[in-house]
């Protein structure tokens, strides 16, 4: 094939894994803030469930693809040995509050566009321009003087992938806290005799975990053999967002990527499972605050992902399926800034977080 030909065969396997993504999340219902709401304040854990579970399969799939040498996880940016603690801190937290004044992430709003939300839409473009201002536009200067120095270098040729920093370049040791990991999540989510009985939650749950482990292979295999090789990476959706934006724009200058693709793979999988459930709706914001409250929110996720690395799903599935250290790290400061989020909006004040996500972990019944 013709480069032109391999970066479009690319481009549609990420539409294709895209797709998966989004018809799984919408038939589902599935959306992470959501799961962490129910889980913060009921006992309702159904969504959380289905979370954990993709992130086990993403892990299962992406380190036997690694450990087997079909695929070189090394090679991702997400493993180089620039820590960025500050911008997955201070980037997670900007971001899980944003996703709390928009009620959904970036990943989400894709797939309520999908359903004819117009609200969505609009944030969706605030997120993606803010995002790629801050990557590579007019913001980039303030946060590479400013956010980027909160940063540790590790020796050269070292990698932050957590087995190797534990156990060095030990095959045994990867192999290891690869299975704790996927044995614990995948465990815990079908510890639960009511979920194991819902079918479609749980087929959801595999189908994205799968699509991490998808967009993996894809990116470092045929990936790389076109003129421009993509860096072996899978789903996100906050800077892919912006690239999508622009080659809109400017297609007949620029090529599409299996990100780009993935994106509007979410949408038309979104799409299509909204139609087939009959819940193809168009709304639109209810008054200017609603308007205000989204739109900043959109701001927030768009600045914060890039400074985090990115977003629900590309550090909470994609960073976390490559054992990536800043991963948690981000992914851990998104839910704080998440739960800060809800309780501001919903009970009008700060939260004591540490009392509240000690009585979420410690004690509260499983009504599953």
């Amino acid at each position: 094939m013709s480069d032109d030909q391999l970066q479009l065969a690319v481009t549609l396997l990420g539409f294709i894994g895209g797709a998966v993504f989004g018809f799984a999340a919408r038939t589902a219902h599935f959306c992470t803030l959501g799961a962490m709401e129910e889980a913060y304040y009921g006992a309702e854990r159904t969504r959380l469930r289905t979370w954990m579970l993709a992130v086990g399969v993403a892990i299962a799939i992406t380190q036997y693809l690694d450990l087997s040498g079909i695929i070189d996880l090394g090679r991702s940016w997400r493993l180089s040995g620039h820590i960025p603690v500050g911008g997955a801190v201070i980037g997670g937290l900007m971001f899980g509050f944003g996703m709390a004044l928009v009620g959904t992430c970036a990943f989400g709003m894709l797939v309520r566009l999908g359903g004819g939300d117009m609200r969505a839409l609009l944030s969706t473009l605030v997120l993606g321009i803010v995002g790629f201002m801050t990557m590579s536009g007019i913001l980039a200067r303030a946060r590479l003087m400013t956010i980027e120095r909160l940063s540790i270098d590790l020796p050269a040729l070292s990698s932050q992938m957590i087995p190797k920093l534990l156990f060095g370049d030990s095959w045994a040791g990867q192999l290891a806290v690869a299975t704790l990991l996927v044995a614990a999540l995948v465990g815990w989510a079908l510890s639960s005799p009511r979920y194991r009985m819902k079918n479609r939650h749980i087929l959801a749950g595999l189908a994205l975990g799968a699509a991490i482990g998808w967009g993996w292979l894809v990116t470092s295999t045929l990936g790389q053999e076109t003129f421009y090789p993509q860096r072996p990476d899978s789903y996100s959706f906050v800077h892919p967002i912006g690239q999508s934006i622009l080659w809109l724009m400017i297609a007949s200058g620029a090529s599409a990527s299996f990100l780009v693709g993935g994106v509007f793979g979410v949408i038309a999988g979104a799409f299509l499972a909204a139609w087939r459930q009959g819940e193809i709706t168009w709304e639109g914001f209810d008054d200017a605050h609603e308007m205000r409250r989204h739109l900043t929110g959109a701001a927030l996720m768009g600045a914060g992902g890039i400074l985090a690395g990115g977003c629900t799903i590309g550090q909470g599935m994609t960073g976390v399926a490559a054992l990536s250290l800043t991963a948690f790290i981000a992914i851990a400061s998104i839910v704080a800034g998440a739960l800060l989020g809800i309780r501001l909006l919903i009970e009008g004040e700060w939260p004591q977080i540490l009392h509240h996500l000690q009585a979420l972990l410690g004690g509260r019944r499983d009504g599953e």
